[in-house]
């Protein structure tokens, strides 16, 4: 028979609060930099649709484990997602199922999704025994997904002149809806590209935390750039090319490396990450003619719940 005191020892779940917010982005900017400050609080308070979504483990030493259900934005397959924010120290596979597995995919059950995702990134392992947790629960595996590098002495490539009547614009106010509804086509069916509902959107692309552009052929969007700036946990001041994406009717017409070097120009000589469906060869090819390497693989696995 368990004693009380070694109950309140053993991991449990808290509740959390918004206002917990910043003691959470604390702890888990100590431990990863898989995630900046400003997407942390995004994900904590704007990306889950309730505070139950947030998932906090502690035991006597503290916050063990943080994790949150993504549900307000899009994919290609419907999917909420599990995003695994901050580990101090990992769980048995027990209690990684039963504290943090089991909530979420009830959570997920009482809205409308057909599905829960869940990254196991090799830098945040919630649990001892993670994947056969999962899978016991019913996952399967969907998809893997690439971290790439670019070193920041990699040498820069030169700068294509743009096509007469193109240019570059910055995201403003006035092209939020239209740069939101071309993300919709330009990502349709690719269950690792996520986008929040306009309302969200608008307010993160105001808050100029991360930078967009705007490749425009006259009047028409033909491309977008999304990069970010963050410091990792050496110090050092780091890019991330966040999101590129092309018209479906500008396939095939080189925009590519167009929007890439747009992107590295803003970024400047920084390392540079990016995430890249491991399944996407062409993406790949390209990453990799500009100098980006694979440092890390992330399986993602799911469950349908509908």
């Amino acid at each position: 028979m368990t004693t009380p005191a070694a109950d309140a020892d053993s991991p449990r779940r808290i509740p959390f609060a918004p206002a917990d917010a910043d003691e959470i982005i604390a702890f888990c900017r100590a431990r990863s930099d898989a995630f900046d400050a400003p997407l942390l609080r995004r994900l904590l308070l704007d990306l889950t649709s309730d505070p139950a979504g947030v998932i906090v483990v502690r035991d006597a030493d503290g916050i063990q484990v943080v994790s949150t259900v993504v549900d307000r934005v899009r994919n290609g397959a419907d999917a909420a997602s599990l995003e695994i924010l901050g580990v101090r120290a990992p769980l048995t596979a027990a209690q990684f199922a039963r504290l943090v597995v089991e909530p979420a995919v009830a959570f997920v059950r009482a809205g409308d999704r057909l599905a829960l995702h869940v990254p196991l990134d090799a830098s945040l392992v919630p649990a001892d025994g993670a994947e056969q947790a999962l899978r016991d629960a019913g996952f399967a595996h969907a998809y893997d997904s690439y971290r790439m590098r670019r070193d920041r002495s990699t040498p820069d490539q030169l700068i294509e002149a743009l096509p007469d009547g193109w240019y570059w614009a910055a995201l403003d106010e006035f092209r939020i809806a239209d740069a939101h509804a071309s993300l919709l086509e330009m990502f349709h069916g690719a269950p690792s590209f996520s986008l929040s509902p306009l309302a969200q959107f608008q307010k993160a692309v105001a808050s100029g935390a991360t930078t967009w552009r705007v490749l425009l052929d006259g009047h028409a969007i033909a491309g977008l750039v999304h990069v970010s700036f963050d410091e990792g946990l050496d110090g050092r001041r780091r890019g991330e090319v966040r999101t590129i994406g092309r018209m479906p009717a500008y396939r095939g017409r080189g925009l590519g490396p167009l929007l890439l070097r747009e992107g590295l120009r803003l970024l400047g000589q920084v390392d540079i990450d990016l995430v890249v469906e491991a399944k996407n060869v062409a993406a790949l090819a390209l990453y990799r003619r500009f100098g980006f390497e694979p440092t890390a693989e992330t399986p993602v696995f799911a469950l349908k719940l509908r």
